[in-house]
């Protein structure tokens, strides 16, 4: 059976030369570039922008929260004022 992969090489150390390649490639990672001042000050200003993010959207859970329980004691009441009418 034919192994596809190999489909345009000559021979089979042609094959695992370019495998070796593939792997030197992909053990040695690149080179990261230092962060620069910038890059912190951007990174610290996204932070306490995501911090404010959450503040609000808690926030507004409480806020949603309470609502349906001002709902719910509203039905609770119409329930009990139909049930003593009766």
């Amino acid at each position: 059976m034919t192994d596809i992969r190999k489909h345009g090489f000559e021979s089979d150390a042609q094959w695992r030369e370019y495998l070796e390649e593939i792997d030197e490639r992909v053990i040695r990672p690149a080179p990261r570039p230092r962060d620069t001042q910038a890059d912190l000050d951007i990174l610290a200003a996204m932070r306490a922008e995501v911090a404010d993010m959450r503040q609000r959207v808690r926030a507004r859970r409480r806020q949603d929260t309470t609502r349906w329980w001002n709902i719910a004691g509203a039905a609770v009441l119409i329930a009990l004022a139909a049930i003593a009418s009766r």
